[in-house]
């Protein structure tokens, strides 16, 4: 239980730290600021989740809010880490997956883009991974299962309704977990989104394009814990 609780904040110091240097857009190295007045961050400003907490959402110095995203992706990626097998060979693989997966969320919730360099990387983690050690090919029924989701996200990615990353994180997700397990995170992740959909209504916000990504992540992250 100890170990999964400093998984839990390596999660959440890994996840504060990407998208810190996501919203500076660059890995220009300096010490962290308020993005809003530019006052240097003292260290105990920069704790994940406690410091949000403790300064109740605003910074310290010039009192405006800081954004909600930053602490929700502080709680994802320590409950995506949460059960991060530190001793297994297809532990290790799993968490620079998951790394990468965050990496795309957040890049995706900025900026609704995400560097092809990064599905590379995605796609050879799993392609190492079932090559190394998956013991049974894919059957014959998952790989249609499959292609029949990947078709009808296909469409929809025509039509502009998804974003081709979304595709690629299915994609992605199927071939490293299952089928099954994908289709169940792209549902979670739908139920989720129709739940702000009445607020963002009630905001006149409903043609704003929502990023999906973050709300994969989201759902992948709860039922990794589950399962």
């Amino acid at each position: 239980m100890v170990l999964h609780i400093i998984n839990f904040y390596l999660g959440a110091c890994i996840a504060s730290f990407i998208s810190v240097i996501v919203q500076k857009d660059g890995l220009k190295w300096r010490r962290s600021y308020c993005l809003s007045c530019k006052q240097t961050l003292s260290w105990y400003e920069l704790l994940p989740i406690f410091s949000f907490l403790l300064q109740k959402g605003s910074c310290r110095h010039c009192k405006n809010k800081i954004p909600s995203f930053l602490i929700f992706i502080e709680l994802i990626g320590g409950i995506a880490f949460f059960k991060t097998d530190w001793y297994s060979k297809s532990g290790l693989i799993e968490f620079f997956l998951c790394l990468l997966l965050l990496m795309m969320s957040i890049f995706d919730y900025y900026y609704q883009e995400i560097s092809f360099s990064i599905f590379i990387f995605s796609f050879l983690i799993v392609i190492i991974k079932v090559l190394l050690f998956e013991k049974v090919a894919i059957t014959a029924i998952s790989f249609f299962s499959i292609f029949i989701m990947s078709s009808t996200l296909g469409i929809l990615v025509l039509l502009k309704k998804l974003g081709l990353a979304d595709l690629f994180f299915y994609l992605i997700i199927s071939f490293f977990y299952s089928e099954y397990f994908a289709n169940l995170v792209f549902l979670f992740a739908s139920l989720a989104v129709l739940t702000l959909y009445p607020k963002l209504k009630a905001q006149k916000q409903t043609h704003l394009s929502l990023p999906f990504i973050p709300f994969l992540f989201f759902s992948l992250s709860f039922l990794k814990l589950l399962i």
